[in-house]
């Protein structure tokens, strides 16, 4: 994969989501990267989790179903309202999403790169140099990397903004979730 096509996933989520901050291009890279691996600590959480953010949503056929945080669409969002919308099983998007995390994902490396492709579209002149400030990019950069590139939650304002409810699958795996269901496959 390319840099400028990490550079272009950073861009099209940035246009789509208008109250993206630096910690949701962080953390847009790390699923892309880690996958949602960090998410299960064990099978009953996650399905008690999964349960309770869908009895407090309002479903959405208008959202798209599926969507990439990855430059080559390997891992993706699987949104929830257009997901309830069409009546998926929670029971066989919990399996998929257990099924994902197994898969082992990325390295600190990937991510580091990753960053510093984010951080030169900060730069002056560069495509986000008025959107995000060069120079915390740069020191969230070190921060994450001394800890190892550890995962985080989205940001108060795009959380507030665009109300995230999604779970993070492998490609294959969220193809076969929607095709089992008669879903629409089709990638944003």
């Amino acid at each position: 994969m390319t840099d400028e096509a990490v550079a272009a996933l950073i861009l099209r989520h940035v246009q789509r989501y208008v109250a993206m901050d630096i910690l949701d291009v962080y953390k847009l890279l790390h699923q892309g990267v880690f996958g949602a691996g960090h998410a299960i600590s064990n099978q009953r959480a996650a399905r008690e989790w999964l349960e309770k953010e869908c009895a407090k949503l309002t479903p959405n056929a208008a959202e798209p179903l599926i969507e990439s945080v990855h430059p080559n669409d390997e891992i993706v969002r699987v949104n929830l309202r257009p997901y309830l919308a069409r009546h998926g099983s929670l029971k066989k998007l919990l399996d998929a999403f257990i099924h994902s995390a197994a898969q082992p994902r990325g390295d600190p490396e990937t991510m580091a790169h990753w960053w510093e492709i984010f951080h030169s579209l900060t730069l002056p002149n560069k495509p986000l140099a008025n959107r995000f400030a060069e120079r915390t990019v740069a020191l969230i950069g070190r921060t994450r990397a001394a800890e190892k590139w550890s995962a985080t939650q989205h940001s108060p304002p795009y959380d507030q903004t665009h109300k995230p409810a999604y779970r993070v699958l492998d490609l294959a795996t969220a193809l076969e979730l929607a095709q089992s269901q008669k879903m629409d496959t089709r990638i944003v």
